[in-house]
């Protein structure tokens, strides 16, 4: 320990002494432990006491007032964020809502989530990750998560999106960050034994398997974080005129991003206009004069386009046949689905 910078020191003298207060009754750890530890971490940094039979060490995420969290990164490295996040060091095994300006990656390694996305503090789309599965959430997306198994470990990776804004990679920034930015779309969840989220998956696993002293292990992060980027512009292709302009209705704007979520979430579904309004909760002329006032598109040309763009995605990563790449897609018909696919590519 006497390597290591004072902070270092408080953090593994607190890891070891949470392992070890689960083993201690509450009594006993207040008579034996506790004195001994105010003398080195202040007892605001350590934990919040929970009467039981156990004493837990809580800890949670450190946000202000409007939930934002800021992250440090690591001095004369890459700029990104690789974290391992055990969950039973969390409060009630939960990392508390919050949101940054980074753009997340998640790759659960053991146990069971329960991930939240939020459209808005008050409403969100959750799903149940297990081993394997994994998370993008977008800049600036408030999100947060709960373990429903013990011992759950949460690998995550993050970067500005400042990260290609450098002069060396051109008009990047512009042609592949800001069309994800202001997508609308607020992240993904990421599933194992699914054909368009393995590609995703598999690079979080190696990026997860790298480490610092690693031969070339920069420009192997660098490779992989292109790589990812190359895979989410296809993902998120949306249309080019998606960034609002001035003078954009702001509740059609709201009532939009709510519709493209349900047809990004849909798009494999038989899906009616009647039921892309409903999930916007407006009615059916509400809808076009919605899309036609944000996107300058019908809601039928984007779903289409949608499709498409997962379709032409299929293609480079599996090797699915026309008819069950049509099929996953949403076309009901082959010949159809070729005769857009050859007038879109």
């Amino acid at each position: 320990l006497h390597s290591t910078s004072r902070r270092q020191r408080q953090m593994c003298i607190r890891d070891s002494f949470c392992r070890l207060s689960h083993k201690i009754k509450i009594e006993k750890w207040e008579e034996m432990i506790v004195p001994f530890f105010n003398t080195f971490v202040p007892r605001s940094n350590f934990y919040a006491a929970s009467r039981g039979d156990d004493l837990m060490c809580l800890k949670t995420i450190e946000t202000n007032e409007n939930m934002m969290e800021t992250l440090h990164y690591p001095e004369k490295e890459l700029p990104v964020l690789r974290l391992e996040q055990h969950l039973d060091e969390f409060k009630n095994g939960e990392i508390n809502r919050h949101w940054h300006a980074e753009f997340l990656f998640g790759l659960l390694l053991n146990g069971e989530l329960d991930y939240s996305i939020f459209e808005n503090p008050v409403s969100n789309t959750h799903r149940i990750l297990k081993p394997g599965d994994g998370i993008f959430i977008n800049s600036r997306v408030l999100h947060g998560c709960r373990q429903t198994v013990p011992g759950s470990v949460l690998f995550t990776f993050g970067l500005t999106p400042s990260y290609f804004a450098s002069p060396v990679f051109g008009n990047l920034y512009q042609k592949v960050i800001l069309p994800i930015l202001r997508s609308g779309k607020y992240g993904l969840f990421l599933f194992a034994g699914h054909e368009e989220d393995d590609a995703i998956l598999k690079r979080l696993t190696i990026l997860h398997n790298l480490f610092h002293d690693d031969t070339n292990y920069e420009l192997r992060s660098v490779e992989l974080i292109c790589q990812l980027w190359q895979i989410l512009s296809q993902r998120f292709e949306i249309p080019k005129n998606l960034p609002l302009c001035a003078g954009t209705n702001p509740v059609y704007a709201s009532r939009v991003r709510v519709m493209l979520e349900y047809i990004h979430q849909h798009y494999r579904e038989p899906l009616t206009i009647e039921q892309i309004a409903q999930a916007g909760g407006v009615s059916r002329r509400a809808c076009f004069r919605c899309f036609r006032d944000v996107i300058n598109q019908t809601p039928n040309e984007y779903l289409t386009q949608y499709r498409l763009s997962m379709a032409a995605y299929l293609l480079t990563h599996t090797d699915k046949p026309l008819s069950a790449l049509s099929e996953a897609c949403g076309f009901e018909n082959t010949s159809y689905f070729a005769k857009c696919f050859k007038q879109r590519y």
